[in-house]
């Protein structure tokens, strides 16, 4: 198994005409796996600054068949869509090498996606459709995890819900809100053992989103 994270212009891809009119804006797409077009990245959050300038120029984005779905929060909006036939023949070359979208987001132009291959084959089959079909793109990186099945949530459930709790809790704030030995009577487990669940969740997150133990 292999992850790679390519950087490709939103222009030739998808969204350059949306993000050129609101380049102040951010893109994520929720993680999905590559099973059709109407699914892969088809659930956009948008952050940032003018959203009347986005929607319009969203409205006459040519990567854009039809805007499905939109609705506003306090400081973001969710938005499904349905993609053209480029990003169609896009995702249909990530299905053919069986490739999985991990991540997306795009900002100032340009897309960062992180995708999941089972196999070397398979990211190059890729990265063969990219350069025939002149995509210009970077590989920012390449690895194999360590861990191929916990790559997929990156982390254990307990491992997750440890953090998590930190996270809510106020243990990673300045100064804490809580100690570690009331976080660890919150997860019912002793301090030692509190200590280790953050410490190795917190390794597993640096490796697999972080660190590059192969490069490309």
């Amino acid at each position: 198994m292999f992850v790679a994270t390519f950087s490709l212009p939103a222009q030739g891809f998808a969204l350059g005409h949306t993000l050129d009119a609101a380049p102040e804006m951010t893109v994520s797409a929720e993680r999905v796996a590559a099973h059709g077009t109407v699914q892969v990245m088809s659930c956009l959050w948008v952050t940032g600054g003018d959203f009347d300038a986005f929607d319009a120029a969203l409205a006459a984005d040519p990567t854009v068949e039809r805007v499905i779905e939109t609705e506003s929060f306090d400081d973001e909006t969710y938005y499904q869509v349905e993609w053209g036939d480029g990003v169609g023949d896009f995702v249909d070359a990530l299905i053919d090498s069986e490739g999985s979208v991990l991540n997306a987001k795009a900002h100032d132009g340009t897309w960062d996606l992180r995708i999941r291959f089972a196999s070397r084959e398979q990211l190059q089959m890729f990265q063969a459709y990219l350069s025939r079909h002149d995509h210009p793109f970077q590989l920012r990186n390449l690895f194999e995890p360590r861990f191929p099945r916990q790559e997929r949530d990156q982390l254990t459930a307990a491992q997750r819900d440890a953090l998590a709790m930190a996270v809510e809790q106020g243990y990673y704030r300045i100064p804490r809100d809580v100690t570690l030995e009331e976080l660890a009577d919150s997860l019912g487990i002793s301090r030692q053992a509190a200590s280790e669940r953050l410490r190795r969740g917190i390794d597993q997150l640096v490796t697999s989103v972080l660190l590059e133990p192969e490069s490309g």
